[in-house]
């Protein structure tokens, strides 16, 4: 397979992507002594329903593009849309990405008499529940999955996997359980009963070459999962189901050159911890979801666009923020401080000093030497 050089993968990976609208300051600082950086917020416009969908929190020379993409093949009734933002460095040399909530099923069985009537395929859709096919991974598998489309055919190879904490651990654990008693009380006297749920973190870094330059990509995401079952006799014969629904909430990576890869992973840190969809576009998903269901046995997210876009615009309302809890919030070690306009960012605890402007620029730094119009910062 012929090679794509650096600069034509890194400019495709983002091609497409001016297709909202963005905002956000430009001012541009300069870069302390002391391993202080600059970093600016960055909110993405939805054309469709003109409202914010998510922000990236990015090195101030990075440049910020946004797509939303509405009712396509992997949108689901649960998540109608997905956010996909990226930075890019001046240099086009490093590139982060970030992918919004999206949903899947895995159907295991769905038989009669031991005749089965429908199989699964990945990238299908099921109209009935209206969700589209894939079959299931955790979380290590969707790594794989994500970064072999993501370099859309660029040879990479495994390097190293971050090792998952206790606490973590203990997180992904509760969730499961959380999942599998709401899922058993969801399906109380329907016949159906929970098998199993999952939930699961990773974070998995490769090695490959672009243009005869050695590269890493660095991918983090979370998978959770639950699987159902049914039996029901009937009269000459016994109907089967089995199926497993799954999500993946959230995507991040980072593709930068091997020898920038250190100071690259700070600015990835925080560009994880800041970089989300509203806590309203979250909330105007659950909230439409079931009018949406309405709309079961369409053939394809697309049929229902429009209404998709219109119930969920009714239910976001004009406020943007991003308060919610996150499991972002526990993967890096991290302190939470409030800007001078009252939005919220988490900074690593590996910085000492923290100032703000009024535009929302945030400065970080392990020296005393404070920007000119800045206002110093403090753990909340």
């Amino acid at each position: 397979m012929k090679r794509k050089k650096r600069e034509a993968f890194i400019m495709a990976a983002v091609a497409g992507s001016f297709a909202v609208s963005m905002t956000g300051p430009q001012d541009i600082w300069a870069l302390g002594n002391n391993g202080g950086r600059s970093y600016k917020v960055q909110t993405i416009q939805d054309s469709s329903t003109r409202k914010t969908a998510a922000r990236g929190y990015v090195p101030i020379d990075y440049t910020v593009s946004g797509d939303v993409t509405w009712c396509g093949k992997w949108q689901s009734a649960s998540a109608p849309a997905q956010v996909y933002l990226t930075a890019m460095s001046a240099d086009q040399n490093t590139i982060f990405g970030f992918y919004s909530p999206v949903s899947y099923e895995h159907m295991l069985d769905y038989s009669m008499g031991g005749v089965s009537y429908n199989q699964h395929q990945d990238g299908w859709f099921d109209a009935q529940t209206m969700v589209p096919m894939l079959h299931f991974m955790k979380a290590e598998e969707y790594c794989d999955y994500m970064t072999e489309n993501i370099l859309d055919g660029n040879q990479a190879e495994l390097l190293s996997q971050a090792e998952i904490t206790p606490s973590q651990q203990k997180m992904l654990d509760e969730s499961a359980n959380l999942n599998y008693q709401q899922n058993q009380q969801l399906v109380q006297g329907s016949g159906f009963q929970v098998d199993g749920s999952y939930s699961g973190m990773a974070e998995r870094t490769y090695g490959l070459t672009l243009d005869q330059i050695p590269f890493r990509f660095t991918i983090l995401t979370t998978t959770n999962g639950v699987q159902l079952s049914s039996t029901a006799d009937m009269i000459y014969t016994t109907a089967h189901t089995a199926f497993v629904a799954w999500e993946s909430p959230f995507t991040f990576f980072m593709l930068t050159p091997e020898n920038e890869y250190e100071n690259s992973y700070a600015d990835f840190e925080q560009f994880v911890l800041n970089t989300a969809m509203t806590d309203q576009f979250v909330q105007a998903f659950i909230d439409a979801r079931t009018q949406i269901m309405q709309y079961s046995g369409s053939s394809s997210m697309s049929q229902i666009g429009d209404y998709c876009q219109d119930s969920v615009s009714a239910s976001i309302g004009n406020d943007s923020t991003y308060d919610a809890e996150r499991f972002t919030d526990y993967i890096y070690s991290q302190n939470d401080y409030t800007l001078p306009d009252g939005e919220h960012v988490k900074i690593p605890t590996s910085y000492d000093y923290v100032y703000a402007d009024d535009l929302g620029n945030v400065y970080v730094s392990n020296g005393t030497d404070q920007p000119a119009g800045t206002t110093q910062l403090y753990p909340n």
